[in-house]
C-alpha cells in the first residue's frame, strides 16, 4: 500500500515543519552528541532554502537543498534528519535509511528517529524489522501518533487486519488532525470494499490539508473510480498546482489521460516524468502501451525492455506483453503471458479471449475451445468469445458445434451477463456463509452460487442482507439489483442501482441501470444516464456503443454514425452490430454507397444473422440496381425469425419496389 509521509499534528503547518521535526529530536540528544557539528553559515542558509521549498510544496527542490546543507556541513545531525523526513515523503527508504544511519554514527540516539527508521524499513518491505522498531517501548510520546500509522501500513502489508485496525485506530485517538492519517484510512476502508468509508476518510484529509498532495491524489483515484476518468482529473490537476513534479501525481494524471484516449497528453506527461525520474518504470510502459496500440511492436518491445523488470508482475504489464508479442507473431509467448496474467486474474474475459486467440493462430485449436468453453456454453457469452469458439471448432472439424455457436452468436442473444459459475460447491459456500454471515468476501461467492443454481428467492433474501450489513460497498447493492432484474423487479434493481451508483459509477452499475430503464420503457431516461457516464468516460466502447444503438433508434443518422465510426476506428471491422449499425445509418443518410459497403462487412462477418441480414438488405434496397439482392436478404431476415414485423415490413417494401421496377421496365 502506498501512502502519504506522515506529520504529526503540530506539524500541520508546512512554514514550521523543519523546525518542529528538529525540535521534537533535538529534545532527547544524549550529551554525547555536543561534540556534532550546530551547522554553519553555508549548511543554515541551504537549510532555510529547503524549508522554503518545502512550505512551497516542491519537495525535490527541497531535497537538493538539504543535499548542499549536508555537503557545506556533513557532521550537522539536523539536516540528516530532514533530508530522512523528505526522503520519506519521496517514497525512497533506502536513502531515508541511510541518512539515518550517518546520524547515528555522529552520536543520534536511535529511539529518539525510532518512527522514522520504522518508515524507512515499511518502504523497503523490510516489514519484520519495520515491525520492531515501531512497537518499541521507547519511542518518544511525541512520535507514537506517526508510529501507529505507518504501523497500520506494516500489518496491512503483513495480512495482519486486526492489527492494521487498532494501529490505525491509535493513531487517530493521537492524530486524529493529521490530514495524511485520513489518506492511509481512506485506502484502508477501500481495500476492504467500504468505498464509501474511504470517500468519507479521503474528504477529511482534504479538509484538515487542502495543500496534502497525496489527499487530492487519492481523492481524484477515488472519483476516478467512482464516476470515470474524467471526474478525477481536476483533483490532480490541482495537486500539480501544488508541486509540479511530483512523479506519483504525474503518472496517476498521466495513465488517466491516456485512458481517455488523450495519447499525446498521455505522451507529453510521461516524458517530463522520465525528464524527473530516469528509471521510472509506469512511465516506459505509459509509452510502450502508446506503441503498441499503433501496431509498432518493436518499439514497444524497446520501451518494455527499460523498465528492466520491475514490473512484469503487473496484470497490465502482462497483458501488453502478450498484446506485443501476439502482434509480431510470438504466439507461444503470448500465450504465456496471458496464462500467468488469467493466473493473477481468472475472471479476465479479454485476457481468456487473448489466450484463446493465440493458441487458436498457434494451431492449437482444441486448447482454445478449452479456454472458451465455460463460457461460451452459459449464458453471458460475447459475441468475440462465440465467434473465436467457432472458428476453432471448425478448425478441428467439428463442423455442428460450430454452426451452433455461429448460430448464437448471430442472434445476439447471449443473455445477461451474470457471475462465473463459482468453483467451490454451493453446500461448502454455504457453510461458510453460515460461520462469517457478514464477511462479503464469503457472503458474494454464496450468493452467486445461488443465483447460478436458479435458487433466486434465496440468493434476494441473502443479497438484501448483505446489502443491509454493507451499505458502503458497491457489489453489495449490484448483487441485489442482478436478482431483482432477473426476478423482473425493476424498480428495486434500480433502487439498488442508485445506492451503488453513489459510490461508484461503474461501467457494470451503468450497463445494468440501462438495461432496467429500457425494460421499463424509459427510454429518454436511459439516454440521458448514458449521456452523463459518457461525461466522465468519453471512450467507454460499452457506453459509445449504447448511445449509437440510442441515436439509430431515434433516426439521428449523423451522430449514430460518427460514434459507430469512432468505434470501428478502434476495433475494426470484426464487429458485425457495429458495421451493421454504420449499415443503418448511413441507409438513413440516403449515403448508398458507404451503406452497402459497411452492411457488406458485417454479412461477411455474420452471414446468418438476421439483424445483419435485414439492414444489409435496407441499404441494398437504396440502391434501385441491387433491388434482387435487397429482397434475398430480407427474405433470410425474415426465414431466421418470421415473427418479426419489421423484417416482414421490410421484405414487402422490397417486393413492391421490384414489382414497380418490372412494371416500368415492361413500360
Amino acid at each position: 500500500m502506498m501512502s502519504a509521509f506522515l506529520r504529526p499534528a503540530a506539524w500541520s503547518q508546512r512554514a514550521a515543519m523543519f523546525a518542529a521535526v528538529l525540535a521534537l529530536g533535538l529534545m532527547a540528544l544524549p550529551s554525547a552528541i555536543s561534540a556534532a557539528s550546530e551547522g554553519n553559515a553555508d549548511a543554515r542558509a541551504a537549510f532555510a532554502n529547503a524549508e522554503r521549498f518545502q512550505t512551497g510544496g516542491d519537495v525535490r527542490s527541497a531535497r537538493i537543498e538539504l543535499m548542499n546543507a549536508i555537503k557545506a556541513d556533513p557532521q550537522w545531525i539536523d539536516a540528516r534528519v530532514a533530508q530522512a523526513e523528505i526522503l520519506l515523503m519521496l517514497f525512497d527508504g533506502i536513502a531515508a535509511e541511510a541518512e539515518l544511519q550517518q546520524a547515528f554514527d555522529l552520536g543520534l540516539e536511535p529511539r529518539t528517529v525510532r518512527h522514522l527508521y520504522g518508515h524507512a524499513l515499511q518502504l523497503q518491505g523490510k516489514l519484520r524489522r519495520a515491525k520492531e522498531q515501531l512497537l518499541a517501548d521507547d519511542i518518544p510520546l511525541a512520535h507514537h501518533g506517526y508510529a501507529a500509522r505507518v504501523m497500520g501500513r506494516v500489518a496491512l502489508q503483513l495480512g495482519d487486519d486486526v492489527l492494521a485496525s487498532q494501529s490505525f485506530d491509535r493513531a487517530i485517538k493521537l492524530n486524529g488532525d493529521d490530514s495524511g492519517l485520513w489518506v492511509d484510512i481512506a485506502r484502508f476502508r477501500f481495500d476492504f470494499g467500504d468505498q464509501a468509508g474511504a470517500i468519507n476518510a479521503v474528504d477529511e484529509a482534504v479538509k484538515l490539508d487542502p495543500n496534502n498532495v497525496r489527499a487530492l491524489q487519492y481523492r481524484g483515484e477515488l472519483l476516478r473510480f467512482q464516476f470515470g476518468l474524467g471526474a478525477a482529473l481536476p483533483w490532480f490537476e490541482r495537486g500539480l498546482q501544488i508541486d509540479p513534479n511530483d512523479v506519483l501525481l504525474l503518472t496517476e494524471y498521466a495513465a488517466t489521460l491516456g485512458d481517455m484516449g488523450r495519447m499525446k497528453d498521455m505522451l507529453a506527461v510521461a516524458r517530463k516524468i522520465i525528464a524527473l525520474d530516469g528509471k521510472n518504470p509506469r512511465a516506459f510502459f505509459m509509452q510502450a502501451v502508446l506503441a503498441a496500440r499503433a501496431g509498432k511492436y518493436d518499439l514497444a518491445r524497446i520501451l518494455m525492455q527499460k523498465t528492466e523488470g520491475s514490473i512484469d508482475g503487473l496484470p497490465a504489464v502482462l497483458l501488453v506483453q502478450g498484446i506485443i508479442e501476439q502482434g509480431e507473431g510470438n504466439y507461444n509467448a503470448a500465450a504465456d503471458k496471458f496464462r500467468r496474467l488469467i493466473a493473477v486474474q481468472p475472471q479476465n474475459r479479454h485476457a481468456q479471449n487473448l489466450l484463446a486467440r493465440s493458441l487458436y493462430l498457434n494451431g492449437k485449436a482444441e486448447a482454445a475451445v478449452e479456454i472458451l468453453k465455460p463460457r461460451v456454453y452459459r449464458s453471458g457469452a460475447e459475441p468475440y468469445a462465440m465467434w473465436l469458439a467457432g472458428r476453432a471448432l471448425e478448425a478441428m472439424d467439428e463442423r455442428d458445434q460450430a454452426i451452433n455457436i455461429f448460430n448464437r452468436a448471430a442472434a445476439h442473444d447471449v443473455g445477461n451477463q451474470t457471475a462465473f459459475k463459482p468453483e467451490t460447491p454451493l453446500n461448502i459456500l454455504r457453510a461458510e456463509a453460515s460461520r462469517k454471515p457478514n464477511d462479503a468476501r464469503v457472503m458474494v461467492p454464496y450468493i452467486r452460487a445461488l443465483y447460478d443454481a436458479g435458487k433466486f428467492p434465496a440468493a434476494y433474501g441473502q443479497a438484501k442482507r448483505l446489502q443491509a450489513a454493507n451499505p458502503g460497498a458497491s457489489a453489495a447493492h449490484i448483487l441485489v439489483a442482478d436478482v431483482a432484474m432477473t426476478m423482473r423487479n425493476y424498480d428495486e434493481a434500480l433502487d439498488a442501482l442508485g445506492k451503488a451508483r453513489q459510490i461508484q459509477f461503474s461501467e457494470p452499475v451503468m450497463l445494468r441501470m440501462v438495461e432496467a430503464l429500457r425494460e421499463k420503457g424509459e427510454f429518454q431516461q436511459s439516454g440521458e444516464l448514458l449521456a452523463q457516464y459518457l461525461t466522465y468516460n468519453p471512450n467507454n466502447i460499452s457506453g459509445l456503443r449504447w448511445m449509437a444503438y440510442a441515436h439509430l433508434e431515434t433516426e439521428s443518422w449523423s451522430v449514430a454514425a460518427s460514434i459507430l465510426e469512432n468505434l470501428r476506428k478502434r476495433l475494426g471491422e470484426n464487429d458485425a452490430l457495429i458495421m451493421a449499425g454504420l449499415a443503418q445509418a448511413y441507409t438513413g443518410l440516403g449515403q448508398s454507397e458507404k451503406a452497402i459497403e459497411a452492411g457488406r462487412i458485417a454479412y461477411r462477418v455474420q452471414p446468418s444473422s438476421p439483424v445483419v441480414s435485414h439492414l444489409f438488405g435496407r441499404a441494398l434496397m437504396t440502391n434501385p440496381e441491387r433491388i434482387d439482392d435487397a429482397v434475398a436478404m430480407l427474405e433470410k431476415a425474415v426465414t431466421i425469425v418470421p415473427e418479426n414485423s419489421m423484417y416482414r415490413t421490410s421484405l414487402k417494401q422490397a417486393h413492391a419496389s421490384l414489382k414497380k421496377d418490372r412494371v416500368e421496365a415492361k413500360s
